[in-house]
């Protein structure tokens, strides 16, 4: 687990990893009051901040626009796994800023969320939140690692704050679209997913499934709300993220399992898709 954040700010007081915990990672760190600009790169864990001293007023900067909160004692906000953070602060009372930032390893979100109704909700994404059992979640947390509590008690707390944030905070679970009723549609999916490995151009889709390519680009799209392209390259970046989870198979053989070019154009499309490196995936999703 990757603990992103402006070193040249941040100075770290607590760091859980020091205590031997390997489920999460719990750090206690002081910020100064003021920052005019921090950008932080994309990560593969769920982060969760926990203010507890100091008060400031935060402007976040992204793709949607510009969004302000002003955060003190017991203000939480969360980033989701891959998304980058661009940043400012003001002081909004006074004093250095105090706080508990708990990192949740992405693959327990993903393995929760699953196990939670199938395909996997969205992240929680929020400058400012109030959750009164999160608070209580990671103040405890951060009581036990100082205590010395094993690594199980970190297991535990990770699997709880999940659970948590995906019910309570990540909104409904996206369903999984019914299977096309276009027996035509249909057979052109059965295809897509029999050509993880091989290249499959829309002429030869067209003419395995008896339709010309302009009809079967609007029937599919239509059943399915995505392209035939846009379609297979999801059922491949799946087959990459579970083969990188639970094998020991070079990048590059994964890229050629799953029908991409080559090991670069792989990377370059995973990196795109989830935010992270195909290393740095299996990294955190192998401890």
């Amino acid at each position: 687990m990757e603990a992103p954040g402006p070193d040249r700010y941040a100075q770290r007081s607590f760091d859980s990893a020091d205590a031997g915990w390997t489920s999460l990672r719990l750090l206690r760190q002081t910020l100064p009051s003021s920052v005019p600009d921090v950008r932080l790169d994309p990560i593969t864990d769920q982060l969760v901040d926990l203010q507890t001293g100091g008060e400031r007023v935060v402007l976040s900067r992204d793709g949607r626009g510009r969004v302000s909160a002003r955060l003190g004692p017991g203000s939480l906000s969360t980033t989701p796994p891959g998304k980058p953070s661009h940043l400012s602060w003001r002081p909004g009372g006074g004093g250095h800023i105090a706080q508990l930032r708990l990192l949740l390893p992405g693959t327990v979100l993903e393995r929760v969320g699953a196990e939670l109704g199938g395909r996997r909700r969205p992240a929680a994404d929020a400058l400012r939140f109030d959750d009164a059992v999160l608070r209580q979640v990671v103040h405890g947390a951060w009581t036990a690692a100082r205590e010395g509590a094993p690594d199980l008690y970190a297991a535990a707390v990770a699997e709880l704050v999940a659970v948590h944030l995906l019910t309570v905070h990540g909104g409904s679970p996206t369903p999984d679209p019914p299977p096309p009723d276009e027996p035509r549609v249909r057979r052109a999916v059965e295809v897509l997913h029999a050509s993880l490995a091989q290249p499959v151009s829309l002429a030869t889709l067209a003419e395995q499934v008896g339709l010309s390519r302009y009809h079967l680009l609007r029937l599919f799209r239509r059943h399915t709300g995505r392209t035939p392209h846009e379609y297979l390259l999801a059922l491949r970046l799946e087959q990459a993220r579970r083969l990188l989870r639970e094998t020991g198979l070079p990048v590059g053989q994964v890229a050629v399992r799953c029908g991409f070019v080559d090991a670069s154009h792989f990377s370059k499309t995973f990196r795109r898709a989830v935010g992270v490196a195909p290393s740095a995936y299996r990294a955190a999703a192998v401890g």
